[in-house]
């Protein structure tokens, strides 16, 4: 897939997976549905955090996680936060200019690989946000994708 065509499907997603509310119940929800899903692939080591601007509505650091997985799924989330687009996103926006997220964003702060999401509601914006870290960068993007896939799906508003 081109870069172009990253950032196109990057952006499609996250139109798709708009929720209809986002409370205190569904971060939680999100939350869960992230847990349950890498348990249902049985990857290990995962942390995942759910937030609404700068509160935290649900932590979970899995067995075999470490400080240093938590430590990245805050640097993604501040990612989302920036530039209110998934941390991947903002990775390839900058490779498709040929820049270099790195040199503009300081690794310490900032992470451009997957594992970092938006939460929207349809005709309000980002509302929030799902960070993971644990697995490769894709895994962790799909972590956040598949998360809000069954958010949706049990608020009828999806397939899981």
């Amino acid at each position: 897939m081109s870069e172009h065509n990253l950032e196109k499907a990057l952006l499609e997603l996250e139109e798709e997976l708009r929720v209809p509310s986002f409370s205190n119940e569904d971060a939680l929800e999100l939350g869960l549905c992230a847990v349950e899903w890498i348990r249902e692939t049985g990857k290990p080591g995962v942390y995942v955090e759910v937030r609404r601007g700068e509160s935290v509505l649900f932590s979970h650091c899995m067995t075999g996680a470490s400080m240093d997985n938590r430590l990245f799924a805050r640097r993604k989330l501040r990612t989302v936060a920036m530039f209110e687009h998934c941390s991947m996103y903002a990775g390839e926006k900058f490779r498709s200019k040929g820049r270099v997220f790195e040199e503009y964003y300081p690794p310490q702060s900032y992470q451009c690989k997957g594992g970092g999401f938006p939460v929207r509601l349809p005709g309000t914006g980002m509302v929030g946000m799902i960070g993971v870290s644990g697995l490769s960068a894709e895994e962790d993007h799909e972590v956040c994708v598949m998360a809000l896939r069954k958010l949706l799906a049990r608020k009828g508003e999806g397939k899981p």
